[in-house]
């Protein structure tokens, strides 16, 4: 290794802080022994003569530990402490009383109930008083590392948050744009395709005619992307408003709305009774309207189609679901069923702007919860969600 190598090396090592501790006592030479014993710690140890003297460092500084002597003039080491506990910031700092008195003559319950954590009597034996004071050192250090991490949490929950809002700033200035720039010239395009076709059907071929028809359900389709689009965007925006929901009740009105609007389809839907959730009532529909719109979909090429919305309670949670026994899905796939516009079959199987299981999964992630799904190919799907 070189001599810049191994400058390097000194320069980027990072420099372990040292931690205070106040030793308080009256007698100095107490004070230049002890602080020899605690010398092989490496912290700082700041020394007090009195009682007085030990509140104003407290003033100036925190500590990790204190050390405190029992029998002093003036102030002793109870009363010190006393105020000492007094003071906000230093109502947790831990307290070891040092004191020459032996066990009979020292008022440790008072010391104990002052916040001591511990005493050492003299003779102090200085692997003991070093391993006592460590364990403070250490829990202090922690404590510094994790107020650390807190500022840091803190500090990078603002900026996200503050990204956040400058995103849903501009998703909402280009939900607009989707509803007025471009969504109207698009209705406008469609209107006179349409028109078109009705008052001209008759002098145009058969391919312009073909022509013309593709490209109204082009504008068809892509206006239902922006309204996809608009769904999602409305979704991110408001506030929640939770209450007691009764999902059974809500499910089979949804059942009954899509069966009103497909009374072609003869469908066995099973839903639990006594199903209740603490949700949005209004985002808690949108979100049973695209689940159970999407099994009613997927089992169209059933003769015995089937969709069962219940609950069941695994490990303590409750997870409530939609079944169905229809073309199911590929597992290696159940990724991007919550993908906006991702879509595991072709618009000609299964048409669709491929918005309701993203519109699903940004509702559960606005309560909180969670939404996920199990299923194989020819053999149904299960879409589970907790709130």
């Amino acid at each position: 290794m070189t001599t810049t190598q191994r400058l390097t090396t000194v320069r980027t090592t990072p420099v372990e802080s040292k931690v205070d501790i106040l030793l308080v006592d009256d007698d100095p030479t107490k004070r230049f022994a002890l602080k020899a014993v605690l010398a092989p710690l490496g912290q700082n140890v700041v020394e007090a003569a009195s009682g007085p003297d030990a509140l104003r460092q407290l003033l100036k500084q925190d500590f990790a530990v204190i050390l405190l002597d029992v029998r002093m003039p003036g102030m002793d080491g109870f009363e010190t402490a006393q105020l000492i506990r007094q003071r906000p910031r230093s109502e947790l700092t831990p307290i070891i009383f040092v004191t020459a008195l032996d066990r009979a003559e020292t008022d440790m319950g008072r010391g104990y109930d002052l916040g001591a954590v511990d005493f050492v009597f003299a003779p102090v034996v200085p692997a003991i008083m070093r391993a006592k004071v460590s364990v403070f050192v250490e829990l202090y250090k922690a404590q510094q590392e994790l107020r650390r991490y807190r500022t840091q949490l803190e500090r990078l929950v603002q900026e996200r948050t503050t990204a956040l809002t400058a995103i849903n700033r501009e998703l909402e200035a280009f939900s607009y744009s989707v509803s007025h720039d471009l969504r109207a010239p698009l209705l406008a395009f469609n209107g006179l395709n349409q028109s078109l076709l009705e008052d001209y059907a008759n002098a145009l071929d058969p391919r312009a005619r073909d022509y013309l028809q593709r490209m109204r359900l082009a504008s068809e389709r892509m206006a239902s992307v922006f309204d996809g689009l608009q769904t999602l965007f409305r979704l991110t925006s408001g506030e929640i408003h939770r209450e007691q929901c009764d999902i059974s009740a809500m499910a089979t009105d949804v059942v009954e709305e899509i069966r009103a609007a497909s009374p072609e389809r003869k469908v066995d839907v099973v839903v639990a009774g006594g199903m209740t959730a603490s949700a949005d009532p209004r985002l808690a529909r949108i979100l049973l309207a695209n689940l159970v719109g999407n099994a009613w979909k997927f089992t169209g090429r059933e003769p015995a189609a089937r969709v069962e919305v219940g609950s069941e309670m695994v490990d303590g949670d409750t997870r409530m679901f939609v079944r169905d026994n229809g073309v199911g899905f590929d597992m290696i796939y159940a990724h991007k069923l919550f993908g906006a516009f991702q879509r595991l079959h072709s618009q000609s199987e299964f048409p669709g702007v491929g918005i309701g299981l993203a519109t699903v999964r940004r509702i559960v992630n606005r309560h909180g919860g969670r939404a996920w799904a199990e299923g194989a190919v020819g053999e149904g799907a299960t879409f589970y969600f907790v709130f």
